[in-house]
């Protein structure tokens, strides 16, 4: 058709006007969820950002559950439905295009600039480094709401980046069509363009989708089953009034966000009940919130606490209700997770599903906390007070409001299935985690979401 031969010339033209730029420029590039590079004969695109509908009105959005290690919900870009993730890991929103060609998008269903009536082009190129591979996209402008078309919550122009080329193998068997960025900052970091890109007088940098929209709170959970069933529940994403009163209920644990770029902590401890390993966070660490990443990933500096688990286990699953809980002091606050967080099976055998990634922040050595975290922990993101607002949720997604705290004590021997709680004055044992908890989860890790690829992190 015509409008799929302008989609290939189009891609063409950004894919040899890229070319020219890693002639120029070399292609080293160091990222977190993006590096991008400028094309030097960028046209100004001379905008206007569109008024967001700053709805302050409760919205709920469903999270399709894909094999356990994805989640999709619905994303409006001009006139189409997309599934995309949710990323509070990543500061963007990155598509994939109709411009990527047939071999790309085959199976998925792409962004199309031309089915939309409010899309505005731009010259703008980006090459994209994720942990799993590279993507190139070209910036474009479009009415964007989260959710479908009748979601509160959109906006009339919208900076997006779209996928004309890539290398990403989860992308070639996924059905997400793109990368929605939940990132708290205000405008995009210094030190994720490269080169940087130099404002005009009078320019200001281009907000990123949260402030834009208005969004100051949001949360996050995922509903969670049991391999014994095969259920795949979906997972949510919630703003409005309802997250702030609970960000104020006593129920919730608050720790502050230290971070200017990611919804980073101060972790201060990790402990594994009955397992007699040094704590690879006793001189500090940085923990990060991301429900772009499927598992929990680790520095190797928790490789002793690693192994000592995967010695424990047997493959043949006969003893996860033996394995201990971690611990996790979080800045002051202390966090659980089952084994059902961190063991998963593959071929009928249990495997702990630990992922290795070697990065540093000023706190110390970085681990990641995915999607088994958000299994747990009903998390509220509040950009407002720069804050991680945490309950321990049932399965269906609520939040325990009156679910008692872990108390900050040495753990002396193997309390497998239950832990520590304080109660007044007193300490006493109670089992706070259901029998379903002690059994692996139900994910496939061929199609798991890798952690960031940065060798450091500034918070």
């Amino acid at each position: 058709s015509a409008s799929s031969r302008r989609a290939t010339a189009r891609g063409l033209a950004v894919r040899e006007r890229m070319a020219a730029v890693d002639r120029r420029h070399g292609c080293s590039l160091l990222r977190f969820t993006l590096l991008a590079q400028t094309l030097a004969t960028v046209q100004s695109v001379s905008l206007r950002r569109g008024q967001s509908s700053q709805a302050n009105v409760d919205f709920k959005l469903e999270l399709k559950n894909v094999l356990g290690v994805q989640y999709h919900g619905m994303f409006r870009a001009g006139d189409q439905d997309l599934p995309v993730i949710y990323d509070t890991g990543s500061f963007e929103i990155v598509l994939l295009s109709k411009l990527c060609g047939d071999s790309c998008i085959q199976g998925k269903t792409p962004y199309d600039s031309n089915l939309s009536t409010s899309f505005v082009a731009s010259d703008d190129v980006m090459k994209v480094m994720y942990a799993s591979g590279s993507a190139t996209s070209n910036k474009g402008f479009d009415s964007v709401s989260i959710g479908g078309k009748d979601s509160p919550y959109k906006l009339n122009k919208m900076g997006l980046w779209q996928i004309v080329e890539h290398q990403i193998p989860v992308w070639d068997r996924a059905t997400f069509s793109g990368i929605v960025g939940l990132a708290h900052p205000l405008y995009m970091p210094d030190g994720y363009r490269s080169p940087p890109k130099k404002l005009k007088e009078g320019e200001k940098p281009e907000e990123l989708l949260l402030p834009t929209m208005g969004i100051d709170i949001f949360s996050m959970c995922l509903e969670r089953g049991t391999v014994k069933r095969g259920d795949r529940r979906p997972g949510w994403l919630a703003m409005g009034p309802k997250v702030q009163a609970l960000a104020n209920n006593p129920g919730f644990t608050s720790v502050p966000v230290v971070g200017e770029e990611h919804w980073g902590m101060k972790m201060s401890g990790v402990q594994a009940e009955g397992l007699n390993i040094s704590d690879p966070c006793s001189q500090g660490c940085g923990a990060i919130v991301d429900s772009g990443t499927s598992f929990i990933a680790v520095p190797p500096n928790a490789k002793p606490l690693t192994d000592a688990i995967e010695k424990k286990l047997n493959m043949n699953c006969s003893n996860v209700k033996d394995l201990p809980v971690l611990r996790l002091q979080l800045d002051g606050a202390v966090v659980e997770l089952p084994p059902m967080a961190y063991i998963l099976t593959i071929g009928g055998f249990c495997h702990t599903a630990f992922m290795k990634m070697d990065s540093m922040s000023q706190f110390g050595p970085v681990w990641i906390l995915g999607m088994p975290f958000l299994r747990f922990h009903y998390t509220i993101f509040d950009r407002s007070s720069k804050k991680l607002h945490f309950a321990r949720s049932t399965p269906a997604c609520e939040p325990i409001l009156d679910a008692p705290k872990p108390a900050e004590v040495e753990v002396a021997g193997n309390a497998t299935a239950h832990h520590f709680v304080s109660v007044g004055s007193g300490l006493y044992t109670k089992r706070v985690f259901a029998p379903d908890d002690y059994e692996p989860m139900d994910a496939d890790s061929s199609e798991a979401l890798p952690p960031p690829a940065t060798k450091s992190f500034v918070f």
